[in-house]
């Protein structure tokens, strides 16, 4: 989970020791797309994606070097890392 402290105005928290926000909204939507994805890889090879997939298609998306495609404003993303842990 992020380590969020402070709602910074209704649906958008500060993340812990910046001036960085998350939002309701956003991570809803981002939660859809990985749902969207994992049934993809669930229809066509019948499991989820693997760590190395999902920092391939990260990477892919985030690192985008075309303007119009580009999520950020101070430059793309080079490499994507996973942290994995182990649950129960």
């Amino acid at each position: 989970m992020l380590f969020v402290v402070e709602e910074y105005k209704m649906g958008w928290w500060k993340i812990q020791g910046t001036e960085h926000v998350v939002g309701d909204a956003p991570m809803d939507t981002l939660g859809e797309a990985v749902s969207a994805v994992v049934a993809e890889y669930q229809s066509s090879f019948g499991r989820r994606p693997t760590r190395p997939e999902w920092e391939a298609l990260l990477r892919a998306v985030l690192g985008n070097e075309m303007p119009e495609f580009r999520c950020m404003e101070d430059g793309i993303v080079g490499r994507v890392h996973l942290e994995l842990k182990q649950t129960t």
